[in-house]
């Protein structure tokens, strides 16, 4: 590993079950999450998971080390011949990951996760929900934190509880906010590594005072035909110019140099405006896709929990999308990139649209509690009457407490949000809906309260 570098690292492991094993590892610039499964027979050793998944950690340290040469290649066989070991009715989660320079190497076995948070951005560099070995490779930035997460450390921290606790945090006290979730959870193969990549400092100033003595050193050079000699020097090196026997010769010779330099010159101002607008588009995607990313993984992650929320994420990803799109040359990577997640993105706005989500809900399994807030006598009745002709259980009919209300106020549990909109749709045949919530307390007696006001 480079001497200008410092690498922090911190470690969650969940406790091992009878049937589940993991371990977060690390030496020197070599790190992996394992995760081991398995139905423990009566026969077989206590141990055995713990036995096999240390004896795997301990080839994948010898076969990394005696490598001469570390590239994705010679990594990903000392991988390939580590997973060898691992009999198929076992089920792995193996995570690893490799510094080499200033270059990270990541490959999964089973599922996993390998997430990277890079300044205010966070994305996923590497995921696989197959059996098959998988690997990608990027260069690391200063203060960049790479986290390798086994399937069940995934399952228990959600993306956004995961974001939440990456703020401007260092890895110690990331693991030390996650680690009471994980031990709460009786999943023994819950296991993640938080690897944080950083410079030195004195590296930092020796390269600024280079930087500095370089520019010191080109002032008298214009800044602006610094690529023109980087590609003339070259080609005079070769040039030989002959002496001046008469000045018809002399002047031919003199003519092709400069036609020569004169192309040099067109070309690398076409090139340089080229590298120039592609940089500002680059510049561009890299703030506009990572947030809508971010947003459509966010409503991903929340369309198990809440509906309605994952709706606001999805919308909030296709405005900016929207908002950008025309920014990006026609066919180019960018443009293809923005239009292939819009179209994920309208995807799930159209599958988990009101209506949709109303066509599958069965009526019978919310209990619904009906109070009047009018101070009319019959009101509870009369609407409890209409909710049960519509399928609804309603399980009992009381006074609100007090006679105030104005309209119809709905309040569901968040656990039954999805019911919220279906409810106001049918109570909005007879009955003026001015109010709904899905905030109802969860020690509530129903999963729903109707109260009808005046």
């Amino acid at each position: 590993m480079p001497e200008d570098i410092n690498i922090s690292v911190a470690k969650i492991v969940a406790t091992p079950s009878q049937s589940s094993w993991s371990q977060a590892y690390n030496a020197g610039k070599l790190f992996a999450v394992l995760s081991l499964q398995k139905e423990t027979e009566e026969t077989e050793e206590k141990d055995y998971l713990n036995i096999l998944g240390k004896d795997l950690l301990e080839t994948l340290e010898q076969e990394f080390f005696s490598l001469e040469v570390k590239d994705l290649e010679s990594i990903k066989n000392s991988v390939e011949t580590t997973i060898k070991k691992i009999p198929e009715n076992v089920d792995c989660s193996f995570v690893i990951g490799a510094i080499v320079e200033y270059v990270l190497y990541v490959f999964i076995k089973g599922e996993g996760t390998t997430s990277l948070k890079r300044g205010g951005e966070f994305g996923i560099i590497l995921e696989s929900d197959k059996n098959e070995l998988k690997a990608s490779s990027g260069i690391l930035k200063e203060a960049d934190l790479v986290i390798l997460q086994t399937k069940q450390f995934k399952d228990i921290i959600s993306t956004n509880i995961l974001i939440s606790a990456l703020d401007h945090q260092p890895p110690s006290d990331i693991a030390e906010a996650l680690a009471p979730i994980i031990h709460r959870q009786e999943k023994g193969g819950a296991a993640a590594i938080l690897i944080e990549f950083k410079k030195k400092e004195e590296s930092l100033i020796s390269s600024d005072t280079e930087t500095a003595k370089q520019q010191t050193d080109t002032t008298s050079q214009p800044r602006d035909l610094k690529s023109l000699t980087n590609y003339f020097y070259p080609l005079a090196d070769k040039l030989t110019f002959p002496k001046l026997k008469n000045l018809e010769h002399s002047r031919k010779m003199f003519l092709t140099i400069a036609a020569v330099v004169i192309l040099i010159l067109i070309l690398t101002v076409i090139f340089a405006t080229q590298a120039q607008n592609n940089a500002k588009i680059e510049a561009v995607f890299n703030q506009v896709y990572p947030q809508a990313q971010k947003k459509y993984d966010e409503g991903q992650s929340l369309l198990d929990l809440n509906k309605n929320l994952a709706r606001d994420s999805f919308t909030q990803s296709l405005k900016i999308l929207n908002e950008n799109k025309s920014k990006f040359p026609k066919d180019s990577k960018q443009e293809k990139q923005i239009l292939a997640l819009l179209e994920k993105v309208n995807r799930e706005l159209e599958a988990n649209s009101p209506e949709k989500i109303a066509q599958n809900l069965d009526r019978s399994k919310i209990s619904i509690s009906v109070e009047n807030g009018s101070g009319l006598e019959g009101t509870a009745g009369k609407a409890s009457d209409f909710l049960k002709g519509k399928g609804y259980n309603i399980v009992s009919t009381a006074n609100a407490d007090n006679y105030n209300y104005k309209g119809t106020t709905i309040k569901v549990k968040s656990s039954t949000n999805a019911y919220l909109n279906l409810i106001k749709k049918d109570l909005s045949e007879k009955y003026t809906v001015n109010n709904t919530s899905f905030d109802l307390s969860q020690d509530f007696t129903a999963d729903a309260l109707v109260i009808i006001g005046k």
